[in-house]
C-alpha cells in the first residue's frame, strides 16, 4: 500500500488482487461483517441484471444497506461454494468474474452461477461496486 500526494491510501496491484481473494473467502465462510469492512462506509452498490422476480435492480448506499441485501439474499439462497475466475486490474479499478454454486432454500435446487463485479477503490476500500449476476440462473434455481 502506498500513499497518494493527497495522503490517501492507495493499493498496488498485488494488494488489490490479495484483497479481492480475501473478500471472496470471507463471503464463502459467511463472515459478512468482516467482508464489509473492506467497503467504504458510504459505498455505492449497484445491482444490475436482477429482473424483479426476487430483487429489483437498484443502487444501495452504505455498508448497512449492503449487509442487509446480503442477509435478504441469503434467506432465499444458500451459498455452497465459489471461486474467483478472473481478475483484471487497472489503477484502482478491478473487474472480477466469480463462479458460485447456490441452493434455493425453498425448492432445494442447486445451480452454478457466474457474476461479474466492477470495483472502484478509494483510500484502500471499495467505494463503488457494480454487480452483474446471472439472473436467468437465479430464476431457474428458484423454479419461478
Amino acid at each position: 500500500m502506498r500513499r497518494s500526494a493527497g495522503g490517501q491510501k492507495q493499493l498496488d496491484e498485488g494488494d488489490l488482487r490479495r484483497r479481492i481473494y480475501l473478500i471472496a473467502n470471507l463471503r464463502m465462510s459467511g463472515q459478512i461483517d468482516e467482508m464489509a469492512r473492506h467497503f467504504a462506509p458510504d459505498v455505492a452498490m449497484h445491482y444490475h441484471c436482477l429482473n424483479g422476480v426476487f430483487f429489483l435492480p437498484q443502487v444501495l448506499l452504505g455498508r448497512a444497506a449492503f449487509r442487509e441485501n446480503i442477509r435478504l439474499f441469503d434467506m432465499e439462497f444458500e451459498l455452497l461454494d465459489g471461486e474467483v475466475i478472473d481478475v483484471l486490474l487497472e489503477n484502482e479499478s478491478a473487474a472480477v468474474r466469480w463462479r458460485s454454486s447456490w441452493r434455493h432454500r425453498g425448492t432445494g435446487r442447486t445451480l452454478a452461477l457466474e457474476t461479474a463485479y466492477f470495483l472502484s477503490w478509494k483510500n484502500g476500500l471499495i467505494a463503488e461496486a457494480h454487480e452483474y449476476m446471472d439472473y436467468h440462473g437465479i430464476v431457474a434455481l428458484a423454479g419461478a
